[in-house]
């Protein structure tokens, strides 16, 4: 864990459940030609009280970090995402708070799977592929499935048994446009009605 200090950016992303918590990747934090999409070799947190910056994790020669995956917080942990070109593995990475510890959590093959695509998700944490363009939710952590997904609708977020779509409305007769779709592991939708489904900044989700 090395920390930095001194440095300042009031434009980095923060992290979802983390109040004063954000995050960058690579050295230089006032140069986005260092961020090459969607690969990194640095992650890095950033702590507003105290403008400390602490490097999480440096990818080896042979891995980067994707840059594209939003990081996830849950239950104490912040979930990342390297793959590793030699093995052709895609790592999923959670560092602790507390401990300030790195683990790898599960390995997943690389074969078939677009990386720069890969996302995360909750709860509990979930790796997934929105594929619009074959109209599926391809999701690989922490089971595989493959879920339905219509032109106008967008993966969400899970709770228990249920993954929930947001779902906009092409009728402009309507007083409200925003709807939402309950889907069982089976694609099968269960409940529907209107509503945005909003994420908060504490991290949790409200449907409005």
């Amino acid at each position: 864990m090395k920390k930095i200090t001194g440095l300042y950016h009031e434009y980095l992303p923060n992290i979802s459940g983390m109040a004063g918590w954000y995050y960058d990747y690579d050295t230089n934090l006032l140069d986005s030609k260092s961020k090459a999409a969607p690969f990194a070799k640095k992650l890095l947190l950033f702590h507003a009280e105290t403008q400390e910056i602490f490097t999480v994790y440096e990818a080896s020669e042979q891995q980067v970090i994707s840059n594209f995956a939003v990081l996830e917080y849950y239950q104490g942990n912040l979930y990342f995402l390297v793959l590793e070109k030699v093995t052709e593995q895609i790592l999923i990475m959670s560092y602790e708070f507390v401990s300030r510890q790195v683990t790898e959590v599960a390995r997943i093959a690389a074969a078939g799977i677009n990386f720069a695509r890969l996302a995360f998700y909750v709860a509990p944490v979930l790796l997934a592929v929105q594929d619009d363009l074959n109209h599926r939710v391809e999701i690989y952590y922490p089971q595989r499935l493959s879920l339905p997904l219509a032109e106008d609708e967008c993966f969400e977020c899970q709770e228990g048994e249920k993954f929930y779509f947001s779902k906009w409305l092409a009728d402009e007769s309507l007083a409200r446009r925003n709807a939402y779709l309950v889907k069982d592991a089976q694609g099968k939708t269960i409940a529907e009605g209107s509503g945005r489904i909003t994420r908060f900044e504490n991290g949790e989700f409200m449907m409005i």
